[in-house]
């Protein structure tokens, strides 16, 4: 009832909107720019604009400030020229600066942001209203560039090959671009008419000034776009761009000398490829060879007490790239597609038989390739395949017996994502699937999903001048494999379909496969003033999964949820700019039960001194958890309330402080609290030095132990009193724009010591001492002893206290000798260690971890980009 219910209101709506305002237009007149033409006469790359032909070029001027006084003239002028050749957009960006001293200029790696003066140049290639590419630089030369989509959102993870030379005289700064239509996709047509934007920031002042003004009152960025005329006679190039690339590392890790596999030096080499190939002048397809991920920084690490999975962001620049096309938000940060399933660590276990094994750490992926692109329909189109080896290890036996085990099936993935742009952009439908298809044999046998699929519709409306958004999804999953791995489907985390007191839910073991459905409807206001709302619904059945190539955390819930925002952008008297916006939550299972509900709000200031001031608190009112026993029937949880502040100085300062403190309690007893200081330097013009520490302690008055399973199943808690303590530390320095090095440095410690053993006795009482149940329990080896059922038999559980310390550094450096070539060389070290105990005394965690054997990894890789 409510799926049809939700579909019912969906179409209701859309008819509504989309009717009354499908001849409405909310753009108004746009500033013009005219590309002039080169023959044989393109100018040198050097910055300094002094060639005849820059003189014939028409001229952008009169920018307009959108910070901090939106709406004004730029108090410094600025002069943009574009010319064309037949291979090439050429940009000449004048920034005149009455102080030419005081122009902040901070020499980093590519990419990186700095305290600097930019300037920005974006095309609208398409000249769809939506997408953009985007190149920037400041007086050193520094290149970042990115993809704008949706509008406003933007891809910084972009990459192309493009070249920039900037230079500083007596009447401010000039930079000097070089665009290859190559890194730009549009259409073929004899004459083009494009988007144009043209934005500088100075640093000093803190002022966003942009030649086609720009409102944030409008939430828009790529539909505000200028216009650049009269390009004529230019064709997409049929790109190819073929980077291979080579990769040695030598490994020194400890180990036990019995171990056969055991090496105290390993060394390995390796060799790809990847291409770029322009199937037509709107599509190109990336494919990858064996791809070499070794100079990705590793994960923090983290302690997760919880029953679900801990989230990685991705870190492979061949999945980052394009990343904004496959990427499908379900809400709450988990997603439909999540990349880092590809290639992640193997999900089987291999038994040594008293041995040894030795086990791949990542599953290898044999070849990817992804296909993206707008077609002259405005559909834009991206495929995604990508394919990963079977992965076995090693076992060594007790008896010296040696013998394979697969613990990870070879395995296809693929996702479509396809949107089509209507009225200018302003209304979007869009078609999305997914599968993964593994080698049946290997899957069965890991008790794995032989086969998972999704799919379904989104779509985007934007109406009453571009103010107001009504969006949403539907979506449907179905998963096959042996009646063992859908039993383990359906007992998984977040789904939990054997509750015991769930009438709604069917578990059923004998079941080869499962199906589900997830949708979600939201209407807002995102523009026109300084108020901002929106509200929605989103549900998803028992049997929806999506976690064989997404990230889901939860299953069996429908929520409504509200939103009210006021955001106060403009510069006034007495701050620069204040927001403050509240927010209010009912979660419940599709059975009804309640599993929470709360509220909360939120406020930031920004001072005349460019110091930040925020605020928070949040209330969960008391309601079910229907995973706090995992898998056993819903727990009352009580009330609990959290607190933030926080505040950062002055970002244009050569030192910045950062400060944030959080504490948070409940009825029953438990409370936290944490501080995380943080510090930025830039001693010089080309490094910068940070340096962030974290500490947090809490006790909670229940935190799961076990499951003890004896005539009934009986749920163990106890009190826990945990303390964490980390710190990360970087150094930046740039020898040169392409020349570059990085150091990373992060130790960690985690302590949680456990006492006051209960159990479970009525679980929705309404106090906590109604819930649970003192154990009186003596200690037995490395655990505890206690009779449950009070028959005079003791049953066993380990200690649950716990010690983790780990440390991580590496240094990269990083040479970018030619556009698209790069020679990194990298240092990875790392030491851990575990005790069961939950003593935490940060000396003597410190001495005990850098006691610890390290792990070091160096390693060489070079790309090498042609373009033939």
């Amino acid at each position: 009832m409510f799926m049809q219910s939700l579909l019912r209101r969906t179409v209701a709506i859309l008819l509504l909107f989309v009717g009354a305002n499908a001849g409405a237009s909310s753009y108004v007149t746009v500033p013009t720019l005219s590309a002039v033409s080169v023959q044989g006469e393109t100018p040198v790359l050097d910055g300094k604009l002094n060639e005849l032909v820059w003189e014939r070029a028409s001229v952008a001027t009169d920018f307009v400030q959108l910070q901090p006084d939106e709406g004004a003239s730029a108090t410094e002028p600025s002069e943009v020229r574009i010319l064309y050749s037949h291979d090439a957009l050429y940009i000449g960006f004048r920034a005149y600066d009455a102080n030419p001293e005081d122009i902040e200029a901070q020499l980093t790696r590519r990419d990186q942001g700095s305290f600097s003066d930019w300037v920005y140049v974006a095309v609208d290639s398409y000249h769809d209203r939506r997408t953009a590419y985007q190149f920037s630089t400041n007086p050193v030369g520094v290149k970042r560039d990115s993809y704008r989509y949706n509008d406003t959102r933007r891809d910084s993870d972009w990459d192309a090959v493009w070249d920039v030379a900037t230079s500083t005289d007596q009447y401010g700064w000039t930079a000097e671009f070089r665009i290859p239509y190559s890194q730009l996709r549009f259409n073929n047509a004899e004459e083009h008419t494009w988007g144009i934007q043209f934005m500088r920031y100075i640093a000093r002042k803190n002022e966003m000034v942009a030649w086609s003004p720009l409102s944030g009152d409008d939430n828009a960025m790529v539909s505000r776009f200028g216009l650049l005329e009269d390009l004529e006679g230019i064709r997409p190039s049929r790109r190819l761009e073929v980077t291979p690339y080579s990769v040695s590392s030598l490994r020194r890790a400890p180990g036990d000398s019995n171990n056969p596999f055991y090496e105290k030096q390993q060394t390995e080499s390796e060799f790809g490829l990847d291409v770029k190939y322009g199937l037509t002048s709107n599509l190109t397809l990336d494919v990858t060879i064996n791809p070499d991920f070794g100079q990705v920084e590793a994960d923090p690490a983290q302690v997760n007490l919880s029953d679900f999975e801990t989230f990685f962001p991705e870190r492979r620049l061949f999945f980052l790239e394009g990343a904004s096309i496959f990427d499908f938000s379900l809400g709450d940060g988990n997603r439909l597609f999540h990349s880092r399933r590809i290639g992640r660590r193997p999900q089987g276990w291999a038994d040594p038989h008293g041995g040894y094994v030795r086990a791949p750490e990542d599953t290898t992926i044999q070849a990817a390739a992804k296909l993206t692109g707008k077609t002259e329909n405005n559909v834009t189109v991206g495929l995604l395949y990508g394919s990963t080896a079977r992965e076995q290890a090693d076992v060594y036996s007790a008896e010296g017996e040696t013998s394979q085990q697969v613990v990870e099936p070879a395995t296809h993935y693929s996702m479509v994502r396809l949107q089509k742009d209507l009225r200018e952009g302003r209304s979007v439908v869009g078609l999305v699937a997914t599968g993964v298809v593994r080698e049946q044999s290997s899957a069965d046998a890991l008790e794995m999903h032989s086969r998972a699929f999704t799919g379904g519709i989104d779509f985007q409306h934007r109406f009453w001048g571009g103010d107001y958004r009504v969006s949403g999804y539907l979506l449907s999953s179905r998963v096959q494999g042996t009646e063992e791995a859908i039993a383990r489907t359906q007992r998984a985390s977040g789904r939990y379909l054997h509750r015991p007191d769930a009438d709604h839910l069917a578990y059923d073991p004998t079941r080869t496969s499962l199906s589900g459905h997830r949708s979600e409807i939201q209407i807002a206001k995102v523009g026109g003033g300084f108020w901002r709302y929106g509200f929605g619904m989103r549900q998803a059945s028992p049997e929806f999964e999506a976690n064989d190539l997404g990230f889901q955390n939860r299953a069996d819930f429908r929520v409504a949820y509200a939103n009210l925002e006021y955001d106060h952008y403009l510069f006034s008297k007495h701050l620069r700019s204040w927001r403050i916006s509240t927010n209010a939550w009912h979660w419940e299972t599709t059975g009804g039960e309640v599993m929470n509900r709360g509220f909360g709000t939120k406020a930031r200031v920004q001072f005349h001194n460019h110091w930040n001031l925020w605020a928070s608190a949040n209330a969960n009112l008391g309601a079910l958890s229907v995973n706090a026993l995992r898998g056993g029937p819903a727990m009352q949880q009580d009330d609990n309330y959290a607190f933030s502040v926080g505040f950062n100085t002055d970002g244009r300062e050569k030192v910045t402080f950062n400060l944030n403190l959080q504490h948070g309690h409940s009825q029953s007893g438990s409370r936290w609290w944490g501080i995380s200081p943080s510090v930025f330097w830039r001693p010089a013009g080309r490094i910068q030095l940070s340096a962030g520490a974290f500490y947090d302690e809490g006790h909670s008055a229940a935190q799961w132990v076990t499951r003890i399973d004896q005539q009934q199943p009986h749920y163990v808690f106890g009190e826990i009193d945990r303390k964490t303590a980390g710190l990360t530390i970087r150094m930046d320095y740039a020898f040169s724009r392409d020349l570059t090095l990085e150091l990373y440095a992060r130790p960690y410690v985690s302590a949680g010591a456990y006492a006051n053993y209960m159990q479970v006795m009525n679980p929705k009482a309404a106090s906590f001492a109604g819930r649970f149940t003192p154990l009186w329990v003596h200690e037995v080896g490395n655990g505890f002893a206690t009779d449950l059922n009070q028959d005079g038999t003791d049953e066993f559980f380990a200690d649950p206290s716990f010690n983790f310390r780990q440390f991580r550094t590496n240094a990269m450096l990083r040479w970018e000798f030619n556009p698209g070539s790069t020679l990194y060389a990298v240092w990875s070290h790392g030491q851990q260690s575990y005790a069961p105990t939950g003593e935490f005394n940060p000396g003597d965690d410190m001495s005990a971890l850098f006691d610890a054997p390290a792990d070091d990894i160096f390693l060489l890789k070079l790309n090498y980009w042609l373009s033939p």
